[in-house]
């Protein structure tokens, strides 16, 4: 039997007792209680009333009760002990169909997701310890509920950041706290939805989880190609676009500087909106990443950033940078759709910007990041020279291209049922193309694994060539 859990049932409330034809009290508590434990209204390790306090409660004698407990232990249902409160025992329940269940993913012997950083570089301790001094110095109001837009010292601490790393230019009143990228985008939506948006372009490939959102609102997405110098700007016709131009997921270019000027050429003539989403500019291995294309038109410009991959997912607090006439819409649609983010979390983010533990950690995840990349380059070149590797130096990703005719997909399934997680190209395609690849992760491949993980995907690889 499980150790009693600190749950406790002292004023059962919930229990009726309603006795059947020719039932007895007794035997009517012993029904109630034992369909409770079997159906797990009661789950084991739950500490039940004394006799006591039940028979007060249900207006029958102590007698009764104690008989009704007696009985349930003797089937096995409760553990009693002297001068303790029943306890429910472990009792094995019907098995209850899940409707659409899937199969228990194994545990993946190399980790390539192309999407997921490290979270075991995430400094907890530093985290906690700075959280546990921004609620100490936390005044009542700090408890209640926030403010929509974010909480001021967290804003004002991001236009600074933003402004000296991604030359953002903006004022704390044009930053809107967020729940991580994905909160943003699908505000940004809604906002355009309401505004008479129909058709929101988007990179291909790109994250297919955006295209979801977009179309959740009954917005048409509409795919623009990615070449070497990212999104072909010609034949776009969109009310708004989304794009990566720091690091293009998943092809890994850059937006050239004569592709940036038809961009903002085309948003200026055309009034569409431009989003950026600048997921994981502040990784960049061979040199400066180009500046945030918010800073060049703050006008035209929506920029997105997150945490979830300088951090961790967990934490769930990213950034919307708006240009003045579109952040009171996405404040107020904020308001109606969660209120606000949590106050104390957006604090102790605040503290680990202002003291600088956040810079600290991204010089030292980055240095790791290059490390895994620079020996899993080698690893590839040994055991697959004849693959090119596409995409800058940056970010925790890069694209391995195939020979034309060579299927990513089939790869990939066969990768992951060797358990090597990984994704082919096509998985974020909107339209077909000839050339396939893999989407290459290396934020959770350990330098120690980094061999093994080539040579296990190299077999896989060369089984399809």
């Amino acid at each position: 039997m499980k150790m009693p859990t600190d749950a406790q049932i002292d004023e059962p409330s919930w229990l009726t007792l309603s006795p059947r034809s020719g039932e007895t009290l007794r035997a009517a508590l012993e029904r109630t209680l034992r369909e409770a434990i079997r159906a797990g209204a009661l789950r084991e390790g739950v500490r039940l009333p004394s006799s006591r306090v039940l028979a007060e409660s249900l207006g029958v004698s102590r007698g009764v009760v104690r008989d009704a407990y007696g009985q349930l232990e003797a089937q096995g249902f409760l553990v009693i002990r002297p001068r303790v409160a029943p306890v429910v025992a472990t009792v094995p329940r019907p098995e209850t169909p899940r409707r659409d269940s899937k199969p228990v993913a194994p545990v993946p012997r190399y980790d390539l997701t192309p999407t997921t950083p490290d979270v075991t570089l995430f400094p907890l301790n530093r985290w906690l310890s700075t959280a546990q001094q921004v609620a100490r110095r936390a005044s009542v109001v700090a408890l209640d509920y926030g403010e929509s837009r974010g909480e001021r010292t967290l804003r004002a601490a991001l236009a600074d950041h933003l402004g000296r790393t991604r030359g953002v230019i903006a004022e704390p009143e044009q930053i809107v706290i967020v729940q991580g990228t994905a909160q943003a985008v699908d505000l940004l939506v809604r906002v355009l939805a309401r505004r008479g948006a129909s058709r929101v372009a988007v990179e291909d490939p790109s994250h297919t989880t955006n295209h979801k959102r977009i179309r959740a609102f009954g917005l048409e997405v509409a795919g623009q190609p990615v070449d070497a110098n990212g999104i072909v700007v010609a034949g776009l016709d969109a009310d708004a676009v989304l794009v990566t131009p720091a690091h293009q997921f998943p092809t890994g270019s850059v937006l050239s500087g004569e592709r940036r000027r038809q961009l903002l050429a085309w948003a200026g003539e055309s009034g569409g909106v431009i989003v950026e989403d600048d997921y994981d500019a502040e990784f960049r291995y061979d040199r400066e990443p180009v500046r945030a294309l918010q800073g060049i038109a703050p006008e035209q410009v929506v920029q997105l950033g997150t945490v979830s991959k300088t951090l961790v997912p967990a934490l769930r607090l990213g950034w919307l940078v708006a240009p003045p006439d579109l952040v009171d819409e996405v404040e107020q649609t904020k308001l109606l759709l969660d209120i606000f983010s949590p106050t104390l979390d957006q604090r102790t983010l605040a503290e680990f910007l202002t003291r600088g533990h956040y810079d600290r950690h991204v010089r030292r995840a980055r240095s790791i990041y290059r490390r895994r990349r620079d020996r899993l380059l080698a690893a590839l070149h040994a055991h697959l020279p004849e693959l090119p590797v596409e995409g800058v130096a940056a970010g925790v990703h890069f694209l391995l291209g195939l020979p034309p005719g060579v299927s990513d997909t089939a790869i990939a399934d066969d990768a992951n049922r060797s358990r090597i997680t990984l994704t082919p190209l096509s998985d974020f395609r909107l339209t077909t193309a000839d050339a396939g690849g893999l989407v290459i992760g290396y934020g959770r491949l350990h330098e120690s694994s980094v061999e093994a993980a080539t040579r296990a995907l190299a077999d896989v690889i060369r089984a399809h060539m």
